[in-house]
């Protein structure tokens, strides 16, 4: 059994608090959808276990230890499937240390367009510009090869769209992952609904928009991290997980349950 340190164990229920965010934001589908953190001491790296959904992921109890090539070597429970998508992020982008993989409604419908998604309304540095579709299949990433593609189709990007099945993003901190995410579903949200519309629409001036990211602010830890986007969600997660919401009720699922 590989041993989890403290400050490792504080990383983890982190990563348990970001998968909760993600599910109160929309991400969450049934019990598919995962996040990933690469293990500190490089013996591979935590991922959500299978089984559960994103809102149910309580502490460091709740994910798994695997190798880059999907063998798990501790935690309770099973790994899901699409493994690779994180391995590959890892193996292939070193300043990469977090990762995520959900179906959030509007980017999963979106998708599956033809069109490349435009920026309706800029905002702060975790939106990406642009971000690519990979479309070389719309089956999970179950494979090596399948994730390679889907990294290379990435780039240098935080953010890519899966056709006809969700989006992928990652970041150098546990938040990264998260806010990108966030920010994506509400792109998609918000090109659909101008084009349902009918309405003639303007889009900001994109050379500024990349200009601003190819600057070094992207995923600025002051932003991201710090004092400001993070911890508004964890407060708006507080809030929603507090005392008599019958909503949210922290009663760990047992991995032998399922």
């Amino acid at each position: 059994m590989a041993k989890i340190s403290n400050s490792l164990r504080t990383d983890l229920d982190r990563l348990a608090q970001a998968c909760r965010v993600l599910d109160l934001e929309g991400h969450g589908d049934r019990v598919v959808g995962h996040v990933a953190y690469r293990d500190p001491d490089k013996r591979g790296f935590w991922m959500k276990r299978a089984g559960i959904s994103l809102g149910e992921v309580f502490d460091s109890r709740d994910f798994v230890l695997l190798t880059f090539d999907g063998i798990q070597i501790a935690g309770d429970g099973k790994s899901h499937g699409e493994w690779p998508i994180h391995s590959e992020i890892f193996k292939n982008k070193p300043e990469i240390n977090a990762s995520a993989h959900t179906h959030p409604f509007y980017a999963s419908v979106f998708s599956a367009s033809e069109e490349p998604l435009v920026t309706i309304v800029p905002r702060s540095t975790s939106q990406p510009v642009r971000p690519p579709r990979w479309e070389e299949s719309a089956d999970l990433i179950d494979t090596p090869e399948m994730a390679t593609s889907m990294v290379k189709r990435m780039g240098t990007q935080h953010a890519i769209l899966l056709r006809n099945h969700g989006i992928v993003t990652c970041g150098p901190q546990i938040p990264d992952p998260v806010i990108v995410a966030i920010a994506l579903e509400k792109m998609c949200r918000e090109v659909i609904t101008i084009k349902a519309s009918g309405l003639t629409f303007t889009v900001p001036d994109e050379d500024a928009l990349h200009k601003k990211l190819e600057s070094g602010d992207a995923l600025d830890p002051a932003i991201i991290g710090g004092q400001v986007i993070w911890r508004y969600y964890c407060r708006k997660l507080a809030r929603a997980e507090g005392a008599g919401n019958p909503l949210f009720t922290k009663e760990r699922i047992s991995p032998d349950a399922n």
